[in-house]
């Protein structure tokens, strides 16, 4: 038998290792004296050529920290004579985008599967209905069906169905009235997308009957009814997708969503 070939190790090369710019750590200690209470919202900064004095750096880094911190929704500015840096209480929608965003890089450098993906979710939303239903006002019940009236258009494109989707059950977050658990629910979703290419197909009246037994359940005040109703969607879903990949004969938990690249289909 020929000999087994021997693969050639690759040697390590160590390269050089970069700081955080001024930028990030300015913007780390605003946002550490924001958690600690030494900011408060409403709390004006004092002005960029005092700040990038005592930080010691130029005024062009101290806008790029707080740039960033306006993006994170820390800060908002005002121009004119009472203008300046004004300290804010994020809002969970901006929170919720950029924790996505964050996810979404994870995921596409990692190996986070799909697998994942659904048990997160349906553990953070299994908490969510039970408190809607708990906690839901006749706002947060005209909102949801809103929702799902636009939802059942049959005009409308898959794309549009799914954004509707994702809309219902962040709503449902919204009436938990628990934003530690309504921010991780809502970037959960903003990856529901790739997931939802894997369904062999898309059964658009299952789909609704399943959210309105789950908007039902919660303007019923019924948690135990709630939590039933969303897992048998979640498992509705999860057996679809099983099925859509069993052919490959692979594993939800094998595929990294990475390898799943978002398209539109209604089969």
């Amino acid at each position: 038998m020929p000999a087994a070939k021997v693969r050639s190790r690759q040697r390590f090369t160590p390269t050089a290792v970069q700081t955080r710019s001024a930028a990030d750590q300015i913007a780390a200690q605003l946002r550490e004296a924001l958690v600690s209470g030494s900011l408060r919202p409403g709390d004006r900064l004092e002005p960029e050529p005092e700040l990038a004095l005592k930080f010691g750096v130029s005024r062009a880094t101290v806008r790029e920290a707080i740039k960033m911190l306006r993006t994170q929704g820390m800060l908002r500015t005002a121009r004119g004579a009472k203008g300046g840096h004004f300290v804010v209480t994020p809002r969970t929608h901006d929170l919720a985008e950029s924790v996505g965003e964050t996810f979404g890089l994870w995921f596409e450098a990692g190996d986070v599967s799909v697998a994942e993906v659904d048990e997160a979710r349906a553990l953070v939303e299994q908490a969510c209905v039970r408190l809607a239903a708990e906690r839901r006002t006749p706002e947060d019940i005209h909102a949801m069906r809103i929702i799902l009236d636009a939802q059942a258009d049959p005009q409308i494109s898959l794309a549009a169905f799914l954004e509707y989707d994702t809309r219902f059950h962040s709503a449902i977050a919204q009436a938990a009235r628990n934003r530690l658990l309504e921010l991780p629910m809502t970037a959960i979703h903003l990856v529901r997308p790739r997931t939802n290419v894997l369904l062999r197909r898309h059964n658009r009246p299952a789909v609704m009957a399943q959210h309105r037994a789950i908007l039902e359940a919660i303007e019923g005040g019924d948690p135990e009814a709630a939590e039933k109703a969303l897992d048998t969607h979640i498992g509705y879903l999860a057996t679809e997708r099983a099925a859509a990949v069993a052919g490959r004969q692979r594993e939800l938990a094998d595929i990294p969503l990475k390898a799943i690249a978002p398209e539109e289909t209604d089969n």
